[in-house]
Protein backbone atom coordinates (compact mmCIF):
# COMPACT_ATOMS: atom_id res chain seq x y z
CA UNK A 1 0.00 0.00 0.00
CA UNK A 2 1.33 3.25 -0.67
CA UNK A 3 1.23 5.97 1.77
CA UNK A 4 0.99 9.33 0.92
CA UNK A 5 3.74 11.77 1.72
CA UNK A 6 4.18 15.18 3.39
CA UNK A 7 6.62 17.88 2.84
CA UNK A 8 7.56 18.68 6.81
CA UNK A 9 10.44 21.16 6.07
CA UNK A 10 13.26 21.93 3.36
CA UNK A 11 16.52 22.32 4.27
CA UNK A 12 20.05 22.10 3.73
CA UNK A 13 21.85 18.38 3.53
CA UNK A 14 23.16 18.72 6.87
CA UNK A 15 19.78 20.04 8.74
CA UNK A 16 18.07 17.27 6.88
CA UNK A 17 20.34 14.62 7.99
CA UNK A 18 20.08 15.63 11.49
CA UNK A 19 16.25 16.13 11.18
CA UNK A 20 15.64 12.45 9.50
CA UNK A 21 17.93 10.69 12.20
CA UNK A 22 15.67 12.47 15.04
CA UNK A 23 12.75 11.39 13.39
CA UNK A 24 13.60 8.10 12.52
CA UNK A 25 14.79 7.38 16.11
CA UNK A 26 11.15 8.14 17.31
CA UNK A 27 10.37 5.50 15.25
CA UNK A 28 9.03 7.58 11.70
CA UNK A 29 10.15 6.55 8.31
CA UNK A 30 11.91 9.70 6.71
CA UNK A 31 11.83 10.33 2.43
CA UNK A 32 14.66 12.64 1.45
CA UNK A 33 14.03 14.09 -1.46
CA UNK A 34 16.72 16.47 -3.68
CA UNK A 35 15.26 19.76 -4.85
CA UNK A 36 17.18 19.54 -7.71
CA UNK A 37 15.59 16.96 -8.92
CA UNK A 38 12.52 18.37 -9.82
CA UNK A 39 13.86 21.27 -10.63
CA UNK A 40 17.08 20.74 -12.35
CA UNK A 41 17.35 23.84 -14.45
CA UNK A 42 18.10 25.77 -11.52
CA UNK A 43 20.79 23.99 -9.70
CA UNK A 44 21.31 26.89 -7.63
CA UNK A 45 18.63 25.96 -5.57
CA UNK A 46 20.47 24.18 -2.66
CA UNK A 47 17.87 21.83 -0.32
CA UNK A 48 16.09 18.98 0.44
CA UNK A 49 12.87 17.99 0.76
CA UNK A 50 11.87 16.46 4.34
CA UNK A 51 9.02 14.01 3.67
CA UNK A 52 7.26 12.07 6.07
CA UNK A 53 3.78 9.94 6.06
CA UNK A 54 0.42 11.61 6.08
CA UNK A 55 -0.24 9.47 9.14
CA UNK A 56 3.42 10.76 11.03
CA UNK A 57 2.49 14.32 10.37
CA UNK A 58 1.75 15.80 14.06
CA UNK A 59 3.63 13.00 15.64
CA UNK A 60 6.53 14.82 13.46
CA UNK A 61 5.62 18.53 14.45
CA UNK A 62 5.27 17.67 18.46
CA UNK A 63 8.72 16.08 17.95
CA UNK A 64 10.20 19.30 16.34
CA UNK A 65 8.76 21.22 19.05
CA UNK A 66 9.81 19.02 21.98
CA UNK A 67 13.27 19.20 20.36
CA UNK A 68 13.47 22.63 19.72
CA UNK A 69 15.25 22.26 16.69
CA UNK A 70 17.24 24.80 14.41
CA UNK A 71 17.21 27.57 17.49
CA UNK A 72 19.60 29.84 15.33
CA UNK A 73 20.92 31.10 19.22
CA UNK A 74 22.38 27.01 19.36
CA UNK A 75 26.19 27.53 18.42
CA UNK A 76 26.32 23.97 17.10
CA UNK A 77 23.22 25.10 14.71
CA UNK A 78 25.10 27.89 13.40
CA UNK A 79 28.09 25.78 12.75
CA UNK A 80 26.13 23.19 9.98
CA UNK A 81 24.12 26.70 9.32
CA UNK A 82 25.22 27.78 5.12
CA UNK A 83 25.49 31.47 6.32
CA UNK A 84 22.52 32.32 3.93
CA UNK A 85 20.80 35.39 4.73
CA UNK A 86 17.36 35.28 5.66
CA UNK A 87 13.54 36.53 5.34
CA UNK A 88 11.24 35.96 7.62
CA UNK A 89 7.60 35.98 6.74
CA UNK A 90 4.69 35.97 9.30
CA UNK A 91 1.08 34.33 8.92
CA UNK A 92 -2.43 34.11 9.38
CA UNK A 93 -3.36 31.98 6.79
CA UNK A 94 -5.59 34.54 5.04
CA UNK A 95 -5.65 35.62 1.36
CA UNK A 96 -3.09 38.29 2.17
CA UNK A 97 -0.70 36.00 4.07
CA UNK A 98 -0.60 33.97 0.76
CA UNK A 99 0.36 37.13 -1.22
CA UNK A 100 3.04 37.81 1.20
CA UNK A 101 4.44 34.17 0.72
CA UNK A 102 4.64 34.85 -2.76
CA UNK A 103 6.54 38.52 -2.29
CA UNK A 104 8.81 36.83 -0.30
CA UNK A 105 9.81 33.93 -2.13
CA UNK A 106 10.43 35.96 -4.96
CA UNK A 107 12.77 38.15 -3.15
CA UNK A 108 14.28 35.13 -1.71
CA UNK A 109 15.07 33.17 -5.17
CA UNK A 110 16.25 36.49 -6.47
CA UNK A 111 18.66 36.91 -3.59
CA UNK A 112 19.17 33.40 -2.87
CA UNK A 113 18.04 33.79 0.31
CA UNK A 114 16.17 31.02 2.60
CA UNK A 115 12.55 31.56 3.88
CA UNK A 116 11.15 30.96 7.07
CA UNK A 117 7.20 30.97 7.68
CA UNK A 118 6.15 31.72 10.77
CA UNK A 119 2.28 31.78 12.43
CA UNK A 120 1.63 32.59 16.13
CA UNK A 121 -1.59 31.39 17.46
CA UNK A 122 -2.83 32.26 20.87
CA UNK A 123 -5.08 30.55 23.62
CA UNK A 124 -7.02 32.88 25.59
CA UNK A 125 -5.58 31.89 29.21
CA UNK A 126 -8.01 31.35 32.19
CA UNK A 127 -6.42 30.63 36.19
CA UNK A 128 -7.39 27.00 37.25
CA UNK A 129 -8.46 28.92 40.55
CA UNK A 130 -11.42 30.23 38.40
CA UNK A 131 -14.80 28.04 38.79
CA UNK A 132 -15.13 26.26 35.22
CA UNK A 133 -11.74 27.40 33.78
CA UNK A 134 -11.79 24.35 31.20
CA UNK A 135 -15.46 25.44 29.98
CA UNK A 136 -15.03 28.91 29.48
CA UNK A 137 -11.78 28.12 26.65
CA UNK A 138 -13.38 27.52 22.92
CA UNK A 139 -11.16 24.67 22.49
CA UNK A 140 -8.37 23.35 24.13
CA UNK A 141 -4.77 23.81 24.00
CA UNK A 142 -4.02 20.18 21.83
CA UNK A 143 -6.73 20.98 19.66
CA UNK A 144 -5.63 24.48 19.03
CA UNK A 145 -2.40 23.30 18.44
CA UNK A 146 -4.22 20.41 15.89
CA UNK A 147 -6.24 22.91 14.08
CA UNK A 148 -3.06 25.66 13.69
CA UNK A 149 -0.72 22.71 12.23
CA UNK A 150 -3.68 21.52 10.29
CA UNK A 151 -3.80 25.22 8.48
CA UNK A 152 0.38 25.10 8.36
CA UNK A 153 0.24 22.06 6.68
CA UNK A 154 -2.90 23.49 4.11
CA UNK A 155 -0.89 26.46 3.26
CA UNK A 156 2.77 24.29 2.64
CA UNK A 157 0.86 22.29 0.41
CA UNK A 158 -0.71 24.82 -1.40
CA UNK A 159 2.84 26.35 -1.44
CA UNK A 160 4.31 23.21 -3.06
CA UNK A 161 1.60 22.65 -5.83
CA UNK A 162 2.65 26.06 -6.94
CA UNK A 163 6.02 25.66 -6.75
CA UNK A 164 5.66 22.32 -8.71
CA UNK A 165 3.20 23.91 -11.16
CA UNK A 166 6.47 26.44 -11.81
CA UNK A 167 4.75 29.34 -10.58
CA UNK A 168 6.49 29.92 -7.65
CA UNK A 169 10.07 29.74 -7.95
CA UNK A 170 11.60 27.12 -5.63
CA UNK A 171 13.77 28.36 -2.39
CA UNK A 172 14.91 26.68 0.76
CA UNK A 173 12.04 27.19 3.34
CA UNK A 174 10.60 25.47 6.86
CA UNK A 175 8.00 26.79 8.91
CA UNK A 176 7.79 27.51 13.10
CA UNK A 177 4.64 27.52 14.97
CA UNK A 178 4.46 29.33 18.13
CA UNK A 179 1.95 30.06 21.15
CA UNK A 180 1.55 33.59 22.44
CA UNK A 181 0.56 37.13 21.72
CA UNK A 182 1.43 37.94 18.13
CA UNK A 183 3.45 40.99 17.97
CA UNK A 184 5.41 39.67 20.91
CA UNK A 185 5.68 36.62 19.45
CA UNK A 186 7.06 37.90 16.23
CA UNK A 187 9.79 40.38 18.11
CA UNK A 188 11.10 37.32 19.60
CA UNK A 189 11.20 35.23 17.00
CA UNK A 190 13.33 37.73 14.67
CA UNK A 191 15.88 38.33 17.42
CA UNK A 192 16.44 34.63 17.59
CA UNK A 193 16.12 33.68 14.08
CA UNK A 194 17.77 37.32 12.75
CA UNK A 195 16.22 37.89 9.21
CA UNK A 196 17.55 40.52 6.77
CA UNK A 197 13.49 41.09 5.90
CA UNK A 198 10.37 40.87 7.16
CA UNK A 199 7.24 40.59 5.24
CA UNK A 200 3.65 41.18 6.36
CA UNK A 201 0.38 40.67 4.36
CA UNK A 202 -1.96 43.65 4.91
CA UNK A 203 -5.54 43.87 4.85
CA UNK A 204 -6.71 46.57 1.73
CA UNK A 205 -8.52 49.42 2.79
CA UNK A 206 -11.55 48.41 1.36
CA UNK A 207 -11.50 44.87 3.81
CA UNK A 208 -14.11 44.64 6.62
CA UNK A 209 -13.05 41.55 8.36
CA UNK A 210 -10.97 41.56 11.54
CA UNK A 211 -7.54 39.13 11.33
CA UNK A 212 -5.53 39.50 13.89
CA UNK A 213 -2.10 40.11 11.76
CA UNK A 214 -3.56 42.78 9.80
CA UNK A 215 -4.57 44.62 12.74
CA UNK A 216 -0.74 43.71 14.43
CA UNK A 217 1.02 45.10 11.45
CA UNK A 218 1.43 48.83 12.60
CA UNK A 219 2.20 47.68 15.72
CA UNK A 220 5.20 44.77 14.94
CA UNK A 221 6.74 47.71 12.74
CA UNK A 222 7.04 49.41 15.40
CA UNK A 223 8.90 47.08 17.67
CA UNK A 224 10.98 44.78 15.53
CA UNK A 225 14.67 46.12 14.31
CA UNK A 226 14.91 44.60 10.85
CA UNK A 227 13.42 46.17 7.87
CA UNK A 228 9.78 45.31 6.81
CA UNK A 229 8.23 44.99 3.78
CA UNK A 230 4.46 45.32 4.18
CA UNK A 231 2.19 43.93 1.27
CA UNK A 232 -1.68 44.22 0.65
CA UNK A 233 -3.91 41.49 -0.88
CA UNK A 234 -3.46 43.39 -3.96
CA UNK A 235 0.28 44.15 -4.52
CA UNK A 236 1.23 42.90 -7.76
CA UNK A 237 3.84 39.96 -8.21
CA UNK A 238 7.32 41.24 -7.24
CA UNK A 239 8.98 39.94 -10.58
CA UNK A 240 12.12 41.70 -12.21
CA UNK A 241 10.84 42.42 -15.27
CA UNK A 242 8.27 44.70 -13.51
CA UNK A 243 8.44 48.16 -13.70
CA UNK A 244 8.88 49.16 -9.89
CA UNK A 245 8.54 53.04 -8.85
CA UNK A 246 9.34 53.68 -5.20
CA UNK A 247 9.13 57.00 -3.50
CA UNK A 248 11.86 57.21 -0.62
CA UNK A 249 10.53 59.79 2.12
CA UNK A 250 12.82 61.62 3.22
CA UNK A 251 13.31 64.29 6.38
CA UNK A 252 16.40 65.33 4.71
CA UNK A 253 18.44 64.63 7.89
CA UNK A 254 21.84 62.69 7.27
CA UNK A 255 20.70 60.00 9.32
CA UNK A 256 18.41 59.47 5.58
CA UNK A 257 21.63 58.20 4.37
CA UNK A 258 22.47 55.61 6.61
CA UNK A 259 20.31 52.92 6.02
CA UNK A 260 20.17 53.03 2.27
CA UNK A 261 22.69 50.80 1.46
CA UNK A 262 19.82 48.12 2.91
CA UNK A 263 17.69 49.23 0.76
CA UNK A 264 19.32 48.78 -2.43
CA UNK A 265 20.99 45.70 -1.13
CA UNK A 266 17.19 44.62 -1.45
CA UNK A 267 17.27 45.68 -5.30
CA UNK A 268 19.93 44.33 -6.24
CA UNK A 269 17.68 41.77 -8.70
CA UNK A 270 15.70 44.37 -9.55
CA UNK A 271 16.74 46.91 -13.18
CA UNK A 272 13.35 48.63 -13.95
CA UNK A 273 13.33 50.70 -11.17
CA UNK A 274 12.34 54.44 -10.57
CA UNK A 275 13.32 56.30 -7.11
CA UNK A 276 11.74 59.30 -6.08
CA UNK A 277 12.91 61.15 -2.80
CA UNK A 278 10.37 62.65 -1.83
CA UNK A 279 9.90 65.31 1.05
CA UNK A 280 7.04 66.80 2.16
CA UNK A 281 6.87 70.46 3.60
CA UNK A 282 4.06 70.67 6.24
CA UNK A 283 2.37 74.48 4.89
CA UNK A 284 1.01 74.47 7.95
CA UNK A 285 3.99 73.95 10.59
CA UNK A 286 6.09 76.71 11.71
CA UNK A 287 9.34 76.91 11.74
CA UNK A 288 12.09 75.16 9.16
CA UNK A 289 10.94 74.52 6.14
CA UNK A 290 13.59 72.98 3.88
CA UNK A 291 14.30 74.64 -0.01
CA UNK A 292 14.28 72.40 -2.99
CA UNK A 293 18.60 72.80 -2.79
CA UNK A 294 18.72 70.89 -0.12
CA UNK A 295 17.06 67.57 -1.89
CA UNK A 296 18.91 68.05 -4.65
CA UNK A 297 21.89 67.92 -2.74
CA UNK A 298 20.68 64.64 -1.49
CA UNK A 299 20.02 63.18 -4.77
CA UNK A 300 23.73 64.85 -6.09
CA UNK A 301 24.83 62.38 -3.20
CA UNK A 302 22.83 59.71 -4.22
CA UNK A 303 24.00 59.41 -7.46
CA UNK A 304 27.98 59.67 -7.20
CA UNK A 305 27.29 56.70 -4.66
CA UNK A 306 24.67 54.11 -6.63
CA UNK A 307 25.49 56.00 -10.51
CA UNK A 308 23.25 52.78 -11.45
CA UNK A 309 19.86 53.53 -10.33
CA UNK A 310 17.34 56.07 -12.07
CA UNK A 311 17.03 58.48 -9.12
CA UNK A 312 14.93 61.76 -9.25
CA UNK A 313 13.49 64.23 -6.10
CA UNK A 314 10.43 65.82 -5.52
CA UNK A 315 9.34 68.58 -2.85
CA UNK A 316 5.79 68.92 -1.96
CA UNK A 317 3.44 71.17 0.20
CA UNK A 318 1.18 69.72 1.84
CA UNK A 319 -1.10 70.57 5.07
CA UNK A 320 -0.93 66.87 5.50
CA UNK A 321 2.13 65.05 5.01
CA UNK A 322 0.32 61.69 4.78
CA UNK A 323 -2.27 62.94 2.27
CA UNK A 324 0.44 64.26 0.06
CA UNK A 325 2.20 61.33 -0.27
CA UNK A 326 -1.15 59.30 -0.88
CA UNK A 327 -1.76 62.08 -3.86
CA UNK A 328 1.66 61.95 -5.24
CA UNK A 329 1.40 57.71 -4.99
CA UNK A 330 -1.40 57.89 -6.64
CA UNK A 331 -0.27 60.55 -9.78
CA UNK A 332 2.96 58.92 -10.43
CA UNK A 333 1.66 55.36 -10.10
CA UNK A 334 4.16 54.34 -7.29
CA UNK A 335 4.24 50.88 -6.35
CA UNK A 336 6.32 50.74 -2.76
CA UNK A 337 6.50 53.52 -0.21
CA UNK A 338 9.85 53.42 1.49
CA UNK A 339 10.81 55.24 4.35
CA UNK A 340 13.26 54.81 7.67
CA UNK A 341 12.10 54.86 10.83
CA UNK A 342 13.45 53.79 14.46
CA UNK A 343 11.98 51.09 16.95
CA UNK A 344 9.23 52.68 19.06
CA UNK A 345 8.31 51.72 22.88
CA UNK A 346 4.60 51.33 23.67
CA UNK A 347 4.38 54.89 25.18
CA UNK A 348 5.25 56.24 21.66
CA UNK A 349 2.93 53.91 19.49
CA UNK A 350 0.06 54.96 21.68
CA UNK A 351 0.69 58.67 22.23
CA UNK A 352 2.35 60.06 18.87
CA UNK A 353 1.37 57.31 16.06
CA UNK A 354 3.92 57.42 13.77
CA UNK A 355 4.38 58.67 9.57
CA UNK A 356 4.63 54.57 9.22
CA UNK A 357 1.48 53.37 10.75
CA UNK A 358 -0.31 56.35 9.41
CA UNK A 359 0.93 55.14 5.76
CA UNK A 360 0.12 51.82 6.80
CA UNK A 361 -3.86 52.77 7.57
CA UNK A 362 -4.63 55.14 5.33
CA UNK A 363 -2.79 54.04 1.51
CA UNK A 364 -3.33 50.32 -0.08
CA UNK A 365 0.38 50.14 -1.18
CA UNK A 366 3.39 48.30 -0.20
CA UNK A 367 5.18 49.80 2.81
CA UNK A 368 9.29 49.34 3.28
CA UNK A 369 9.75 50.41 6.23
CA UNK A 370 13.63 50.57 7.48
CA UNK A 371 15.78 51.00 10.62
CA UNK A 372 17.74 53.93 10.96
Amino acid sequence: MQHELLTLAIHSHSKAMILKDILENNGMTVYLEDVNDENSEDSSVDGFYIKVKKSDISRALMVIEANKLFNYDDKEIRKIDDGRKRILVAVDFSGYSLNACRIAFEIANRLNLKVKILHVYHNVYFPSHIPFADSLKETSDESLLDTTRSKMLKLCCEIDEKISDGKWPSVNYSYSLREGLVGEEIESFVLEYKPMLLVLGTKGKDKTETFVLGNVTADVIEMVNVPVLAVPESFPFFAAENKIHIAFLTNLHQQSMVPFDNFIELLKPYRNIKITLLHVNRVDKKGTRYPESELHKMKEEFNKLYPQLNIEYVLLDSPDIVQGIADFADKENVSVICLNTHRRNIFGRIFQPSVSRKVLQRLERAILVLRG
